[in-house]
């Protein structure tokens, strides 16, 4: 447990210190200042108008940082020739593996809550602070550790970071329409498209389980329900990862 905890420490820093990383955080920063302009051009609830824009900017910009550094971390990391360090030293792929999904998932809250907590001061300014918003930037966070968990399996399965990249977007833009697909699926009743839709409704995330407007009013949540759901999710991709990384050849 403690290596693992030591490679998701070093993952992140290793984040922090990307400039894609670093360029695409401090544009969202700016973004959210940007969208206090909008109070003034907004006709009705000018502090909601912002609170809106703030978070959609809050998970587009993360959710832009966080496929970039999932899909290219293990690629970048052999063809660099710094992952055959980690795994000289005792450290088995699962655990490698497992080490930097937690790193992902560090870097994940920590660039929503940066954002979001600037966005949270603007907020409390214009009285619209709370703690249906927090929730919102706890339910961003963990949508986009999925897509983190996810870009890193396609970075194993894929020599290519722009083929994980696809990948892991086409993930992120399906796991928003999985009830669309199901519907769809229902009408295509005794099909092969009707196999392959409820196969892809079954493997792809319920992000609408996680979608964070949703969360902007009192709604009856299970939270127990919806972080066992992502729990379980991340896990099932981290064991797909892991029996592909074991059979990857480096």
């Amino acid at each position: 447990m403690k290596k693992i905890l030591t490679i998701g420490k070093y993952t992140l820093k290793e984040n922090i210190s990307n400039k894609v990383f670093n360029g695409v955080l401090y544009f969202g920063i700016l973004s959210i200042f940007f969208t206090t302009l909008l109070d003034e051009v907004a006709l009705y609830e000018g502090g909601r108008v912002i609170r809106d824009s703030g978070l959609f900017l809050t998970e587009f910009l993360v959710m832009l940082i966080t496929v970039y550094i999932s899909s290219t971390y293990v690629i970048k990391a052999v063809a660099e020739k710094s992952i055959y360090l980690v795994l000289t030293k005792a450290v088995t792929k699962s655990k490698y593996i497992m080490g930097i999904n937690l790193g992902i998932i560090y870097s994940v809250f920590c660039n929503v809550f940066i954002m979001g907590g600037i966005l949270g001061v603007i907020l409390y300014t214009k009285g619209q602070l709370d703690w249906w918003y927090i929730r919102a930037l706890f339910f961003i966070g963990l949508k986009l550790s999925i897509v983190g968990s996810l870009g890193i399996f396609f970075s194993i399965i894929s020599d290519s970071t722009v083929t994980s990249t696809i990948f892991t977007l086409f993930t992120y833009i399906l796991g928003h329409g999985v009830m669309e697909l199901k519907a769809i699926s229902e009408k295509l009743t005794g099909s092969v498209f009707q196999w392959i839709l409820d196969l892809l409704y079954i493997i792809l995330p319920k992000f609408n389980l996680l979608n964070y407007r949703d969360y902007l009013k009192s709604t009856d949540t299970n939270y127990f329900l919806i972080i066992g759901y992502v729990g379980v999710y991340i896990t099932c991709v981290m064991v797909a990862t892991n029996i592909a990384f074991e059979k990857k050849r480096l």
